[in-house]
């Protein structure tokens, strides 16, 4: 059977946001609560982050030795992300696997979704699929299924929040994470749904006109 800790210091971070409000303040804190911290980050978050937390960060294309695909259009999307998220480490052989394949066990995930919304409503339908998020989505979904040990962050709100607990018990409690987890699925779930609905009215006639197709 899985157990879980009440208390979970975060050594592990993954950061990977579109909406970077806020974000050098809350790597920088995370800093300073726990100096040993690695923050991995896609190639965005790491530019914004190299002068708050530059001896803490890595690219996550450098730790998973997999370079970003052109336009960034898949950044996180690997075994050494989602193992070390989804991981069990009271399971041995979970554990083990993590070892086989160099992953770090992430204790933190801080992620924001591309603007859908925004972009559906510009009225170009390749700007609203290109939109459409993907590996942020599948972090979210992840972080939030194994709240028994990882902290999900999916708006700079609860940045403050999180950080406070965090200077208090040098970790996030249980009871955080499940409200966290809880913000995390509904943040997911309205995303979602826009663009269900979205595609609900998109018509082919629409795409054959932008697209050129005869």
């Amino acid at each position: 059977m899985t157990t879980a800790n009440d208390k979970v210091m975060v050594k592990n971070a993954l950061i990977s946001c579109h909406d970077k409000t806020g974000l050098k303040y809350f790597a920088a804190e995370l800093v300073k609560i726990n100096p040993g911290i690695r923050i991995y980050c896609s190639s965005g978050t790491y530019k914004e982050l190299q002068k708050v937390a530059a001896a803490n960060i890595m690219e996550i294309s450098e730790y998973t030795g997999v370079g970003e695909m052109p336009s960034g259009l898949v950044k996180t999307l690997h075994p050494k992300i989602h193992s070390g998220i989804l991981a069990s480490l009271d399971d041995a052989e979970q554990k083990k696997y993590l070892e086989s394949i160099n992953a770090v066990a992430f204790d933190l995930v801080a992620v924001n979704l591309y603007p859908f919304a925004t972009a559906s409503e510009a009225g170009s339908i390749e700007k609203a699929r290109t939109n459409v998020d993907i590996g942020g989505v599948s972090l979210i979904e992840a972080s939030a299924k194994n709240f028994l040990r990882v902290a999900v962050v999916v708006s700079p709100v609860d940045y403050e929040k999180l950080l406070e607990e965090m200077r208090k018990n040098r970790g996030s409690s249980i009871e955080t994470r499940i409200l966290l987890a809880k913000t995390a699925m509904d943040y997911l779930s309205a995303y979602l749904n826009n663009i269900s609905r979205y595609y609900d009215r998109l018509t082919a006639a629409a795409v054959k006109k932008e697209y050129g197709i005869e």
